[in-house]
């Protein structure tokens, strides 16, 4: 008798671990190496050669990831932006945020459909000719990152950023 109250509790407390560790309906996502990330989204181009490069990963990143999204820094897991050199004249761009909370992606695709907006709004003023690459500029999502593609080969880049997570 006693065996059996002691291996019933067993059960359930192997039942309840299970549920809670599968509780949250799916929110929480697994971390995506933005390093082999980035790796393939350039491999599509050799256009983010001529770029700079800030991340995540740099000192100073909070203040950073404000020149892309004005989304709280906390909820992001971690990013990557390739941006124009000389910054005129260039409306190359590529952001990735990688979100913490699934949750929250819909909020980080907003906030590059808004920058992206701000940066036609710009271009516009000042250079024209950059506007047809922002016409055609996307903005993506898989899993729990999404993507601003600015360049002239933003479908191929777009293509090697959903290949990455889909495996085609």
């Amino acid at each position: 008798m006693r065996k059996s109250i002691i291996s019933a509790i067993g059960i359930i407390a192997a039942l309840a671990l299970v549920l809670c560790s599968c509780s949250g309906g799916g929110s929480q996502q697994t971390a995506v190496s933005m390093y082999d990330l980035k790796g393939a989204m350039e491999g599509a181009t050799t256009r983010f050669e001529e770029m700079s490069y800030v991340s995540s990963e740099d000192a100073d990143a909070d203040v950073l990831f404000t020149n892309v999204s004005d989304m709280d820094y906390s909820k992001v897991e971690s990013f990557f932006i390739y941006y124009a050199t000389n910054g005129t004249g260039n409306a190359d761009e590529l952001a990735v945020i990688q979100v913490k909370n699934a949750a929250d992606i819909t909020e980080a695709r907003q906030s590059l459909e808004a920058h992206l907006a701000k940066r036609k709004s710009l271009y516009s003023t000042y250079d024209k000719t950059q506007l047809k690459k922002l016409d055609g500029a996307r903005v993506e999502v898989e899993g729990n990152c999404a993507a601003l593609i600015a360049c002239d080969e933003a479908a191929k880049v777009s293509d090697a950023f959903h290949t990455f997570f889909n495996g085609d």
